[in-house]
């Protein structure tokens, strides 16, 4: 019997180490998967604005003139200004169409309750092809992340940041696939979805700041400018 209990002791441990050699390679493989596709992913840095890669939108949106006149390329940040006393956001958008992929922004945003800050992939029409990060723009760190398809939501999420996005810079991210999308803030997962997201559709990158219907409406009673250090993509 003891040497049976030895025996199985010596399979045990044999099989654990196994694993835990495994789990490692694993690991190592992931982050080097990772490595690679980071270094292929391309990443603006807005020295410049590249009108070959961005246009600026001119339009209205909820309650919001996109005016692109509130898009500028400042000491190496995107900055869209939030006029005061005036329903005036601003949107860039990315020219060419793009679809899997991870998509990433470093941001700080403009401190103007009653607006909302999105980074997110669409393509017309409105509900058949979009995937949001949307946050608000005060203090409370309130985030909102969307996946729209087959003309309505599918998914929704509500959450805390946990931090004032208005104070500093936070990176914000999803990884979109054929297998679903995921969502993360300063690299810790958030949220992830299987179903419910547009498959394969060629969508456009875009970021804004913008006053929607379903809040109230009240501009700043100064400027204020959401600062985008980069994107990748």
């Amino acid at each position: 019997m003891k040497k049976w209990l030895v025996l199985f002791s010596i399979i045990l441990g044999g099989l654990l180490i196994g694993i835990a050699i495994y789990l490692a390679g694993e690991n190592q493989w992931v982050q080097k998967i990772s490595r690679v596709l980071e270094s292929r992913m391309n990443q603006e840095n807005f020295d410049t604005l590249d009108e070959s890669i961005w246009t600026a939108s001119d339009k209205t949106l909820g309650r919001t003139w996109l005016n692109p006149n509130n898009i500028a390329v400042r000491d190496g940040f995107l900055q869209i200004t939030m006029p005061a006393d005036r329903l005036e956001g601003g949107e860039l958008v990315g020219r060419q169409a793009v679809t899997y992929g991870s998509y990433e922004i470093q941001m700080k945003l403009p401190l103007a309750p009653s607006s909302i800050t999105g980074f997110f992939l669409y393509a017309p029409p409105d509900y058949f092809y979009e995937i949001d990060i949307e946050i608000f723009n005060s203090k409370a760190g309130e985030l909102l992340l969307t996946t729209y398809a087959d003309g309505a939501v599918q998914n929704e999420y509500i959450g805390k940041l946990g931090f004032d996005p208005t104070a500093d810079f936070h990176q914000y991210r999803f990884d979109y696939s054929i297998d679903g999308v995921a969502f993360y803030v300063d690299n810790k997962l958030i949220k992830e979805w299987q179903e419910g997201i547009p498959h394969g559709q060629p969508m456009q990158l875009m970021v804004n700041s913008w006053y929607p219907n379903w809040q109230a409406g009240l501009p700043p009673s100064e400027d204020q400018v959401l600062l985008v250090d980069w994107i990748r993509y």
